[in-house]
């Protein structure tokens, strides 16, 4: 099992080679994903490069997500020169999540070969690099245009930031990407870097004007190989302070794993790090830093300084841009509620369960991240739209979902999350799927999870000559609840455990509970008794119903009669009284021992 190590030394570590042609290798490259909301903000987001205080001849910008040559099918060069297709085009590309499985889509004709078929642009001299404080003769490409790489990637001119600042891709001429929300594009940029460290960023993100120079700075120093950078505005725990040499188990550190970091790229090269083609770009994302951050030698997080900005809402779309975006909840359920949405979602969450696995086993450690996993992924997964999606995903969803609880999820880690999810997994766990949809069904209609009992009759049952028990009858909307584990049902005041029986409720709305406690059980006296269901972790006492009634009995101990009543509380309980015939009936509360005949 490899164990990820944080050493204070970085000697041995290999220097980047220069780069073929015997120009010095940029210190940082950053590779700018453009994805399907990001076109018209790319021009911001490279103007806050080219501002930076490192200097733009330090820096290497990628743009992942190119235009292609003109499609079958399209609608012409603009005046730019760019090729779009028309609005209704069939093949034009699927926003996130709502690609099937990841394939290209070719036009009907089928004479459009797949981006990474077409022959790529012709390759580019490098960018001129003026000397430090020479300006440089004027570009001989337009200001707006990349200079192409042979692997199909963009590589923006990075001799001034005059000509950074010019670079634009118009709205207005729209110009194709590659696949949105896939990671290909990602990899060829990867492939084609040639900066020391790497720093990811979405197209409608924003730098502030020291954050490479500080990044850089920070991991040169220390030795860093992944290295934090606080977002704006962020709340998130690990941000709290700046720290170097941070542990793995670093409150914080697993949940954020978006790519918004700088990497040693020597580290990432000598390791065979890539991004996943198969999976969303944010769960690629999260395999591809988990992985990074179990091979870093040391990590840092710098809180003391906004070093990104994300990108402004979007108003056709009404969500975030950026990694942030891509990871939240309503952003995963979103994805996950279209078409194989849920399947994708269920891939990348194995795909970075079985990186922590691998990395970390079992222990305090891996739970952290397990946690993470499950409290984040997991909940999306077992959430509405596993409710919403056609049988046979289903089906399969919660097979793979059984499949990961089997393997990844401890009692630790089960306890570590908020009850309804821990309730889902239960039933993931026992291999109920009906279970599953039941909890679903009613969280739906209920706005919260079924975790309550009602306690609907207490009553004194005849058993045989002179002789009675106390039946209690509860329900709790929770399906199966015997499934679920070992005495789910407890008794709490009483001398006796008593016989709990659980069956279906009428019209399958949840499970029956019957108590069974012999009179002879209660001593003389008052008793003050509740129903409580204790699962996982998790107990909720029996609210006795409305207008529950008391009941009374009369039986013998030996042979001195005796009454047995049993009446509410007024809060959550009942009293149970035995009191002997022709004594007063105010006996003091307590327990006190029957007489005996």
């Amino acid at each position: 099992m490899e164990v990820a190590m944080n050493s204070s030394s970085t000697a041995g570590v290999p220097v980047v080679p220069e780069v073929p042609d015997g120009t010095e290798a940029p210190d940082v490259t950053v590779v700018v994903a453009v994805r399907d909301d990001g076109r018209p903000r790319l021009g911001r987001c490279l103007a806050s490069l080219a501002g930076q205080t490192i200097g733009a001849a330090r820096i290497e910008v990628l743009v992942a997500g190119a235009p292609e040559r003109p499609p079958a099918g399209g609608t012409g060069p603009s005046a730019e020169g760019r090729y779009g297709r028309a609005a209704d085009d069939p093949n034009r590309p699927a926003p996130y999540g709502h690609s099937a499985g990841g394939r290209y889509r070719q036009p009907a004709g089928g004479a459009q070969p797949p981006p990474a078929a077409m022959p790529p642009r012709p390759a580019r001299p490098a960018p001129f690099r003026p000397a430090p404080g020479d300006a440089g003769p004027a570009p001989s490409h337009e200001p707006h245009e990349p200079l192409w790489t042979s692997t199909g990637a963009a590589r923006w001119p990075s001799s001034s930031a005059a000509d950074l600042c010019a670079a634009r891709w118009p709205s207005s001429s729209a110009a194709d990407l590659c696949e949105a929300g896939r990671t290909d594009t990602v990899n060829q940029a990867l492939a084609s870097a040639r900066g020391r460290y790497l720093f990811f960023l979405d197209a409608g993100d924003l730098l502030g004007r020291e954050s490479l120079a500080r990044l850089v700075d920070a991991a040169d120093s220390r030795g860093h190989d992944v290295v934090y950078a606080k977002t704006a505005a962020s709340g998130a725990a690990v941000f709290a302070r700046t720290r170097h040499g941070v542990a793995l188990d670093e409150p914080g550190l697993a949940w954020e794993l978006s790519a918004a970091k700088l990497f040693r790229r020597e580290s990432l090269v000598r390791h065979g790090l890539r991004f996943a083609e198969d999976v969303p770009a944010g769960l690629a994302e999260q395999a591809f830093t988990l992985e990074a951050l179990f091979r870093a030698r040391r990590v840092a997080v710098l809180a003391d300084y906004d070093y990104r900005f994300a990108g402004d809402a979007v108003p056709d779309r009404g969500r975030r841009s950026g990694p942030e975006a891509r990871n939240s909840p309503a952003a995963l359920a979103a994805a996950a509620a279209e078409p194989g949405g849920l399947e994708d979602l269920l891939r990348g969450t194995a795909a970075a369960m079985a990186v922590t696995a691998r990395f970390t086993g079992p222990g305090p450690l891996g739970d952290g991240y397990r946690l993470r996993h499950f409290a984040h992924e997991g909940d999306v997964l077992t959430g509405p739209a596993f409710l919403r999606a056609p049988e046979p995903v289903r089906r399969r969803v919660f097979a793979g979902v059984r499949r990961l609880v089997a393997d990844h999820l401890g009692d630790s880690v089960l306890a570590g999350l908020r009850p309804g999810l821990r309730l889902r997994l239960s039933y993931v766990r026992a291999g109920d799927e009906a279970g599953l949809v039941s909890v679903l069904r009613y969280e739906a209609g209920h706005g919260a999870p079924p975790l309550r009992t009602d306690l609907v009759s207490a009553d004194w049952r005849r058993t045989g000559p002179a002789r009675h028990t106390l039946v209690v009858t509860a329900r709790t909307p929770l399906p199966h609840l015997g499934a679920l584990g070992t005495g789910p049902v407890r008794l709490t005041g009483c001398p006796e455990a008593g016989r709990v029986l659980l069956r279906p409720a009428a019209a399958g709305a949840g499970t029956e509970i019957e108590v069974r406690i012999p009179a002879e059980a209660f001593p003389a006296g008052r008793t003050r008794i509740g129903l409580s269901t204790a699962l996982l972790g998790t107990e909720h006492t029996a609210a006795v119903a409305p207008g529950t009634a008391p009941r009374q009995a009369h039986a013998l101990r030996g042979l001195r009669p005796y009454r047995l009543d049993v009446s509410p509380d007024g809060g959550d309980g009942l009293v149970v009284a035995v009191v002997p015939v022709g004594l007063p009936v105010g006996l003091p509360v307590g327990p006190r021992r029957a007489e005996r005949a």
